[in-house]
């Protein structure tokens, strides 16, 4: 393959401006590996000692398809297909670049006594290089901001299995469900809008279900798709 040939494929593959950030990131790991070899691959997990979830968590590819799971305390572990458009595992991208964060004398865990807020582990494998960080609490703005992006992706994921399933065992309740993804899209804590859009649909378009329901699925439909959050 030439050379024209391969920047043509990246291009396709990721856009320029993933293109741009991973050739940064690529001068900061290894210099004489190209920027669509770095493979980057994500991994968040968070673990508590309380409450009803024991567990939760989400696998990336450079790609933007993966996995995410979450446990309940004495239940088995239900797991589900995620992808994201490539913008949102730009956006990623950028935000370890920024943390600096396979720079194993950054240290990222706070010294700060702070309450129990579970233990959070995260991995970021970016050509020959990785590395892992177990912090309860974190003073760092752009490992906040990760956090912040990997808890926001886990609700979401965990709030899609929950409509799913209230169309399925609980229509009565799915209003209440519409009503909370509403409030999280208010609050921009929703990283995937996109991915409400088929389930939303089926609410819609299922004329057993209380109109209720139907018109609230209609008008967060209608919203989603004039938002632009990682449009491409």
């Amino acid at each position: 393959m030439n050379a024209g040939n391969s920047v043509r494929e990246a291009r396709a593959h990721w856009g320029w401006g993933s293109l741009l950030i991973l050739a940064w990131l690529a001068a900061l790991v290894v210099p004489a590996l190209p920027a669509q070899e770095l493979q980057p691959k994500f991994s968040w997990k968070k673990d508590s000692s309380r409450g009803l979830l024991e567990s939760y968590g989400v696998e990336l590819n450079e790609n933007g398809t993966g996995q995410f799971y979450f446990r309940r305390r004495n239940e088995e572990q239900v797991q589900m297909t995620v992808v994201l458009k490539p913008a949102a595992i730009e956006a990623l991208i950028a935000l370890f670049v920024k943390a600096d964060f396979l720079n194993a004398s950054k240290d990222f865990v706070s010294q700060r006594k702070v309450a129990d807020m579970g233990a959070k582990t995260i991995r970021f494998h970016a050509g020959f290089q990785s590395r892992e960080v177990v912090y309860n609490y974190t003073e760092d703005r752009f490992l906040q901001e990760i956090t912040n992006f990997f808890e926001n992706l886990c609700q979401q994921e965990k709030s899609l299995f929950e409509i799913d399933l209230a169309l399925k065992y609980d229509r009565l309740g799915i209003p209440k469900k519409l009503d909370e993804l509403d409030r999280n899209l208010s609050a921009k804590r929703i990283v995937a809008p996109e991915r409400f859009a088929a389930l939303l649909e089926r609410i819609y378009q299922d004329q057993s279900l209380m109109n209720l329901a139907r018109k609230e699925a209609k008008k967060l439909l209608s919203r989603i798709e004039k938002m632009q959050t990682f449009a491409n």
